[in-house]
């Protein structure tokens, strides 16, 4: 694993494909929906969308990371991790209390999920700019 994470081109792939699917889900599947707020997770998606091509760029503009590097990418990515475990912790326990709304409960924990993962390699990326 921590030979793929070298490449930065990897990564930006990575974040890029899951952007891209996730960015799908709310564009083009917000049209039959009626959730109340899909406004707002379609702004909130297209700002996610803007920080993920900002991430790319400035992932496919680097050389092969070495070992520290790739180190710090790896935390960062835990830190997604464990942030996703503590999301679903939620969801699952907001789902117990109150079943209704569940696919906007939903829609909520994607928009989580996806969240951390671009703000990891965002804050990996402008932690690891200089190198």
């Amino acid at each position: 694993m921590k030979r793929l994470l070298k490449y930065p081109a990897v990564n930006a792939i990575c974040i890029g494909m899951c952007s891209g699917f996730y960015a799908l889900v709310f564009f083009a599947g917000c049209y039959g929906a009626k959730i109340e707020g899909m406004l707002y997770y379609q702004c909130a998606a297209g700002v996610l969308l803007a920080l993920t091509a900002l991430v790319v760029i400035l992932l496919l503009r680097r050389r092969p990371y070495d070992e520290y590097y790739t180190s710090i990418l790896a935390q960062c990515l835990m830190l997604a991790i464990v942030l996703t475990m503590m999301a679903i912790a939620i969801f699952y326990a907001a789902i117990l209390h109150d079943p209704v709304d569940i696919i906007e409960k939903f829609t909520l924990f994607i928009m989580i999920h996806w969240s951390t993962v671009v703000f990891a390699n965002l804050a990996f990326v402008l932690l690891c700019r200089r190198a």
